[in-house]
C-alpha cells in the first residue's frame, strides 16, 4: 500500500513539473506573438504614460510618490495587457481549438499567460525605478531587495487578476478591451498615487495600494501599516493573487465550451 501511494505520488509530481514546463513554453509563444500587438502596446505601455503626465502635470509630487506612483500604474498596466487578449485572438483564428487539443490542461494554458504577462509587467516596470536609481539617488534610500520582491509578487497577483478579464467568451479583442477598461482603471484611480497612502480611505480596497506601500518602504518611506507593513503588504497580494488564479481556474473552466459553440 505504501509503495502504491509513492508510485503515485511520483505520478502526480511527474504530472505536475511537465504541464508547468509546458506552460512556459506557451509562455514563450504569447510572448513572441502578443508584446506588439495594438492591445497591449496601448494598455500596458501608453496608457501609463498619458496617466502619468495627466496626474503630474503642474503638481508638485515628492520623488518617492513620483516613481512609486508610476511604478505601481506600469506593472499594473502591463501586467494585465497580454492575458485579456490571448483568449479571444485565439479563439477568432481557431488556434485555441488546436492548443486545448494537446496534452496540456487549461490550467496549464492560463499559467502560460501568467507567466507572459508577469515578465512583460517586471520589464517594465524596472524602467522607472532604474530612472530613479540614476536621477534621484541622492534624494532617496533605496533598499532593491524590497523592491525587487515587491516587484515578483505584485506582478504574479496582477497577471492572476489578467485572467479573470479575459473571461468572457468572445472572439474580439475589442470586447475584452472594453471590459478591462471597466475594471483596470476604477481601480487605477482609486488607488493613492503619487499621494501618501493615508490620504484616500478607499484605496485599501485596492491591490494596487499594498505595492505602492512595498515601494515606498523601499525607497526609504515608512510603511502606512506600521513596523511589520512590508510583510502585511505581501500577505495581502499573496493573497490577492492566489484568490485570481483560483476564480479564474473556475470561471474558465466554465465558458470554455462557450468559445467553441461561438
Amino acid at each position: 500500500m505504501n509503495e502504491e501511494s509513492l508510485e503515485l505520488g511520483e505520478s502526480k509530481l511527474k504530472t505536475f513539473t511537465t504541464q508547468l514546463k509546458r506552460s512556459f513554453v506557451i509562455a514563450k509563444k504569447d510572448l513572441k506573438i502578443y508584446y506588439n500587438k495594438p492591445p497591449v502596446i496601448i494598455q500596458g505601455i501608453l496608457f501609463p504614460i498619458i496617466l502619468f503626465i495627466a496626474l503630474t502635470i503642474g503638481r508638485n509630487v515628492e520623488p518617492i510618490y513620483l516613481i512609486s506612483g508610476l511604478m505601481t500604474m506600469i506593472i499594473f498596466l502591463a501586467s494585465t495587457s497580454i492575458g485579456p487578449i490571448v483568449f479571444p485572438w485565439e479563439t477568432a483564428r481557431k488556434t485555441f481549438e488546436r492548443l486545448i487539443t494537446c496534452p496540456i490542461s487549461i490550467k496549464t494554458i492560463l499559467l502560460g499567460n501568467v507567466w507572459s504577462t508577469f515578465i512583460y509587467g517586471i520589464t517594465f516596470s524596472s524602467i522607472p525605478l532604474i530612472f530613479g536609481m540614476i536621477f534621484l539617488s541622492t534624494e532617496l534610500s533605496i533598499n532593491l531587495i524590497i523592491v525587487i520582491i515587491g516587484m515578483i509578487v505584485a506582478s504574479l497577483a496582477f497577471a492572476s487578476f489578467s485572467l479573470i478579464l479575459s473571461v468572457p467568451s468572445t472572439d474580439t479583442p475589442g470586447n475584452t478591451m472594453v471590459f478591462t477598461v471597466l475594471i483596470k482603471f476604477p481601480l487605477v484611480f482609486m488607488s493613492p498615487l503619487f499621494m501618501p497612502i493615508t490620504l484616500s480611505p478607499i484605496a485599501y480596497i485596492s491591490p494596487l495600494t499594498y505595492f505602492i506601500d512595498i515601494v515606498n518602504v523601499g525607497l526609504g518611506g515608512l510603511s502606512a501599516f506600521g513596523s511589520f507593513g512590508v510583510l502585511f503588504d505581501m500577505g495581502i497580494l499573496v493573497v490577492f493573487g492566489f484568490s485570481f488564479l483560483f476564480l479564474a481556474f473556475m470561471l474558465h473552466g466554465k465558458t470554455l465550451e462557450r468559445r467553441f459553440r461561438g
